[in-house]
């Protein structure tokens, strides 16, 4: 039997095919071209604003300023921030600088399309002040992170006086740990409404008892040493006698409350 010649298409349709198959290569090509031709561009573009945002404590107050963060930043890098091209910005380190500033929880960064560098930085939220007798003067935030005072801002949370035991870095990986203990009472006074209009300050007598003082009148509170569960229902007990014994007493008529003993509070009158 004779053998079959394949059959080859037309010079002029295997042309064409060839030119739209380049033709594409070619367009692929010009655009990438394009692409990093724009990358490039804009690499070398320097930094057009810097707007940082400093999102507000829940009060609406803040413990630091844009102004700060501006300064902050300048004197991290090598150039001023405008300076600066957007490939010399490194938005990492942007970051990690700002995070460094004792308020600042969290700093996102960002260059958007108007080659402006977006800044936006949460705070710290302060959950207690620690004044105590060895002379250390420091706030505590919500992770029982340490914070210095700020020079702008006063925040209004209890203060822990008198014994304070000295802070350490890792005190809130010990549940028995004095620091972390007041912690989370500051955290159970914070959730409890009623509490946390009536506590001001948390005083750590010579035995390691806490003593609270209310924001109104002048008695003290004996709660005794800190044990969650016994915490607790110390304070449930209060909240029931404030609100069921008081009124008809008149608060005015006692110099302290011990809820140190089992289901029960003993009221001291003047």
């Amino acid at each position: 039997m004779a053998n079959r010649k394949s059959k080859k298409a037309p010079f002029g349709l295997r042309l064409l095919t060839g030119i739209r198959t380049y033709g594409w290569i070619g367009v692929a090509l010009a655009v990438a071209v394009l692409a990093i031709s724009a990358i490039g561009s804009r690499e070398a573009a320097h930094v057009a604003t810097i707007a940082p945002v400093v999102l507000p404590l829940p009060d609406g107050e803040a413990l630091v300023v844009e102004d700060e963060l501006l300064d902050l930043l300048a004197a991290s890098f090598t150039k001023p921030m405008n300076e600066l091209t957007l490939g010399d910005i490194d938005i990492e380190r942007v970051e990690e600088v700002l995070e460094g500033q004792a308020f600042v929880a969290d700093a996102d960064a960002f260059v958007d399309d108007d080659e402006q560098l977006n800044i936006i930085v949460t705070q710290r939220v302060p959950l207690l002040r620690v004044i105590a007798e060895n002379g250390q003067n420091y706030y505590l935030d919500e992770d029982g992170v340490r914070m210095p005072l700020s020079e702008t801002y006063t925040a209004r949370v209890p203060v822990a006086s008198g014994n304070v035991v000295l802070w350490s870095d890792d005190f809130m990986d010990h549940e028995d740990h004095q620091l972390r203990q007041l912690v989370d009472l500051a955290h159970y006074l914070r959730k409890d409404e009623f509490l946390n209009a009536l506590v001001e300050q948390i005083y750590v007598n010579s035995k390691g008892e806490f003593v609270l003082a209310p924001k109104v009148g002048d008695q003290v509170i004996y709660l005794g040493r800190y044990h969650e569960t016994k915490t607790q229902e110390r304070l449930r007990r209060l909240k029931t006698f404030y609100r069921e014994g008081l009124p008809y007493e008149g608060w005015r008529k006692y110099k302290s409350f011990d809820l140190r003993f089992s289901d029960q509070v003993v009221a001291k009158k003047r």
